[in-house]
């Protein structure tokens, strides 16, 4: 059918959605990519679109080698169609970067970065892109972003990589004879590689020290949490007996003013001397830059200290709905957040599982008791009024019958879901 036949076909006639995407299939198999182009792009053009349709339009024209603009223009359509979210502009700039559209494919990543500022992903897929084209203030966006918000399991490799590419933008301003503008991109590569607070713990033996993190708000960090709406995240999760990974350590590059307290307790296992150490580092690549280093002693199997860190950066929580590390893009070159050891989550569920049915057996041992349970209910206050209205058969006579209700909270008391103290920090829940 030629594109005529396909624009009259759309315009008398509106064909059930499978219908199309199996028309379209056939065509694909046989190899008539030229009639599939034709196909989507008269549904397109008599308002019969769906999302898929954009995408294997793009494909169909790349295999045809149709311009680059052209294919651009049907990729950014794409997100065009639906809403423009973070997920969307994602997929869009990763087409782009497949058709060689850099640019736009950039835009679209900065576009996503306006969305969600803390996610990784935009920085880590920009980098190679913007030094590609060679742009100062693309280059400085992605690789900054790098330093600031990107946290995974390689992420000394990926921060090497962003500060080598800001160290190459510097050598070419200074060979340029533009000196001033070199050692303000320096002051710009200072100010990223910023950490307003880290914290390590480190053991000998085979044993496993879990470390937690409690942060001014209230929330706190550990490796069943390893990120907080206060800024926090947990790095690393270890246990012995390999020697290499007997440390844990949370780092927070923007964290909140206030007291920080720090526990670490004895999961499982033996520690050599009973005893762990905890650095602590404030304020790192800064001139106030302040380090701590305490011997810890595990009396009963864990122990705990405060102290206070000033001048934290973070004014705003982080909304940790854009930050869940569930969700992974399935693009090369980026690395998920840290995220929930499983394995070990489960085996700790057993032992604690056959603890309890140990205790169960043992009158003196108690056993099951719980905390804090909270119950989140709608307790309605004030003065309403509820009727009900029944017609007699012969339409003559309405029943009607009121219940009022008048509902008065006395008082309200607040505590914390992390100390149970009333009055105490509540912003963790009430």
């Amino acid at each position: 059918m030629s594109d005529e036949e396909w624009l009259t076909f759309f315009s008398k006639s509106r064909p059930y959605p499978l219908r199309v995407r199996q028309g379209v299939m056939k065509f694909h198999r046989k190899k008539q990519h030229k009639t599939v182009i034709s196909c989507l792009e008269a549904a397109l053009i008599q308002g019969q679109a769906q999302p898929w349709m954009y995408e294997v339009l793009a494909l169909s024209m790349e295999i045809e080698d149709y311009p680059k603009e052209e294919i651009e223009r049907v990729v950014l359509s794409l997100s065009d169609f639906g809403a423009v979210t973070f997920d969307n502009l994602m997929f869009s700039a990763a087409y782009l970067t497949r058709f060689d559209r850099k640019k736009a494919a950039l835009g679209l990543f900065q576009q996503a970065s306006r969305i969600a500022p803390e996610r990784h992903e935009p920085y880590i897929l920009s980098l190679p892109l913007a030094d590609g084209i060679g742009v100062l203030k693309d280059i400085e966006w992605a690789a900054t972003g790098i330093l600031q918000h990107y946290w995974g399991k390689d992420y000394v490799k990926k921060h090497l990589a962003a500060q080598d590419a800001l160290s190459n933008q510097m050598r070419i301003l200074r060979r340029a004879g533009k000196q001033q503008e070199a050692q303000e991109l320096g002051t710009r590569l200072m100010q990223a590689k910023r950490r307003d607070l880290s914290i390590r713990v480190e053991w000998n033996g085979i044993g496993d020290l879990d470390l937690e993190v409690e942060e001014p708000p209230g929330s706190v960090c550990t490796f069943e949490t390893p990120l907080t709406y206060a800024g926090g995240i947990f790095m690393h999760d270890g246990s012995g007996p390999d020697q290499a990974d007997c440390f844990e350590s949370y780092v927070c590059p923007q964290a909140v003013t206030g007291p920080y307290r720090v526990r670490v307790k004895n999961a499982f296992g033996k520690v050599v001397g009973n005893r762990a150490v905890v650095t602590i580092v404030m304020h790192e690549g800064l001139k106030t830059e302040k380090k701590i280093v305490r011997a810890v002693v595990l009396d009963g199997g864990e122990t705990s200290f405060t102290f206070d860190l000033l001048e934290g950066r973070r004014t705003q929580p982080r909304d940790l709905s854009l930050l869940m590390p569930e969700f992974s893009l399935p693009i090369a070159g980026v690395t998920p957040q840290p995220v929930r050891n499983t394995a070990r989550m489960n085996t700790r569920k057993a032992e604690v599982l056959q603890q309890f049915a140990e205790d169960r057996l043992q009158p003196q041992r108690r056993a099951g008791a719980v905390g804090f349970s909270p119950v989140i209910q709608t307790i309605p206050e004030g003065t309403s009024l509820s009727a009900q209205a029944i017609v007699s058969p012969d339409r003559r006579y309405v029943r009607l019958s009121l219940r009022p209700s008048i509902t008065n909270i006395t008082d309200v008391f607040t505590f914390s879901f992390i100390n149970g103290n009333n009055g105490g920090q509540t912003n963790n829940g009430n």
